[in-house]
């Protein structure tokens, strides 16, 4: 599996994350990280990181650890708790798959600071759609 074409075709046609600064920074079999800068954009009206950012980049590192075997994935289920908030300006999401089956995967993200600091956690339930079509095989 060539995670590194992953990671540049993710960083380079996934709209969504491009819209909101997240940048899908490591993969490898079962584990992913997403990374992003922080603006004003991705705050609350307190300055404190909005939580639908945090819920985002959550969604995208399981999604990036679910997909690391090559199949595509669409989130159907999470389960997510806020510990803390920040006001920092960069936040690293990691995934980690903790079950695979035949069409699910649960997989378990944490989000820290830069500090590294946990913030907020939780798991994702991932349902295999089928195969990935811009991956190639080593």
């Amino acid at each position: 599996m060539d995670f590194q074409a992953m990671v540049n075709d993710t960083n380079q046609k996934n709209s969504f994350m491009l819209h909101n600064g997240i940048q899908l920074t490591k993969m490898e079999r079962d584990h992913a990280v997403v990374e992003a800068d922080l603006t004003t954009w991705n705050r609350n009206l307190y300055g404190a990181v909005h939580g639908g950012m945090f819920l985002t980049m959550a969604d995208c590192a399981a999604g990036g650890a679910a997909r690391s075997n090559g199949m595509r994935y669409v989130t159907i289920s999470n389960s997510f708790e806020f510990f803390r908030n920040t006001k920092r300006d960069h936040l690293i999401a990691e995934g980690r798959v903790k079950s695979r089956g035949t069409t699910l995967c649960v997989v378990e993200v944490e989000i820290r600071d830069e500090t590294e600091k946990l913030l907020c956690g939780g798991t994702f339930t991932m349902f295999c759609v089928g195969k990935q079509d811009c991956i190639s095989a080593e």
